[in-house]
């Protein structure tokens, strides 16, 4: 079958091509997707959104040409995205539904926490449906080139799982199957790995401004030592690449944190104690740090917070 043939659901089991999609939503996310995904040879059948002039915005954007741009129903492709808000999922799994379609037509959304049963409207209605989500942060001016190499979480229906899987397969990405169960769990991990990181590099920053009266100058000064300090992370391990006072187990050192915290910006000091808590843990959990200095150096923690409370009563 060559790109543009009007195909009927979703390929005969067994069948290792996929040569057209639609796509539900014009955010980040579904424009890269689109874009990424046209740069590969597929066909976009159709782009949905909440107004035809939302999904124009996309069409211009990507210099994409579907044959349906709007509110209209979805017209047959061997696959239809949904990438929408998690709020609006449940939503725009009714309205899709109702617009009918394909006995068998796979459905992939691309919530992270989400599973398939977050589609169930569709699925009742005789789809096959799943969940598509690439571990990466998109603007919306990527193409297939930001996808070459990452992990896309997948499940679902057998059927929509294997469709999932070949497209991550054709965008040169991994693709690792999550248990409906976990997806929650599964998309923790990547929000503390992904947005949280950018939040402790803030909070950093802040810490650095304090320090300095730098307001300009923590990006550059902090920006090499948070860069290979992930290198190493991603090259090593996390225990193996850990240094600072906690894999020496300066204990004196900690405490003149948790008082400098405390003096200066005592609303980041819970943050400061969750997150040396667990790097003592990693620590002595890959034989970095003793378990005796270990202990001493939580119980500092404990007084640094208790410190703090009583400052507060």
């Amino acid at each position: 079958m060559t790109a543009g043939t009007p195909s009927k659901g979703m390929p005969p089991r067994g069948s290792d091509w996929l040569d057209s999609f639609s796509v539900v939503g014009t955010g980040a996310l579904a424009r890269s997707l689109t874009r990424a995904l046209t740069q590969h040879g597929l066909q976009c059948r159709s782009v949905l959104a909440r107004s035809v002039e939302d999904a124009e915005s996309l069409v211009a954007h990507d210099e994409t040409h579907p044959g349906v741009i709007g509110l209209d129903p979805i017209p047959s492709s061997d696959v239809v995205f949904i990438a929408v808000s998690d709020d609006a999922l449940a939503s725009v799994a009714v309205r899709l539904a109702e617009a009918g379609m394909d006995e068998g037509q796979v459905f992939l959304h691309t919530s992270g926490v989400h599973g398939a049963s977050a589609l169930e409207p569709l699925a009742d209605a005789g789809a096959r449906t799943g969940s598509f989500h690439p571990l990466q942060t998109f603007t919306g001016d990527e193409g297939k080139e930001r996808f070459k190499g990452i992990t896309i979480g997948i499940e679902g229906h057998p059927d929509a799982v294997r469709v999932a899987r070949r497209l991550a397969d054709d965008l040169l990405a991994s693709s690792v199957e999550v248990s409906t169960d976990r997806k929650a769990l599964y998309h923790a991990a990547a929000v503390m790995a992904g947005n949280h990181a950018i939040a402790m590099l803030a909070a950093a920053s802040e810490l650095w401004e304090r320090a300095t009266s730098d307001s300009n100058g923590a990006t550059e000064a902090l920006g090499p030592l948070t860069r290979q300090s992930v290198l190493n992370a991603l090259d090593k391990g996390p225990g193996n690449a850990l240094t600072g006072p906690v894999a020496r187990g300066d204990v004196g050192t900690l405490e003149q944190h948790l008082d400098a915290l405390k003096q200066h910006a005592d609303h980041l000091l819970p943050v400061y104690a969750s997150v040396v808590t667990e790097t003592i843990h990693l620590a002595t959990r890959t034989g970095r740090l003793s378990s005796e200095r270990a202990v001493e150096m939580l119980d500092a923690v404990a007084r640094g917070m208790h410190i703090e409370q009583e400052g507060d009563a």
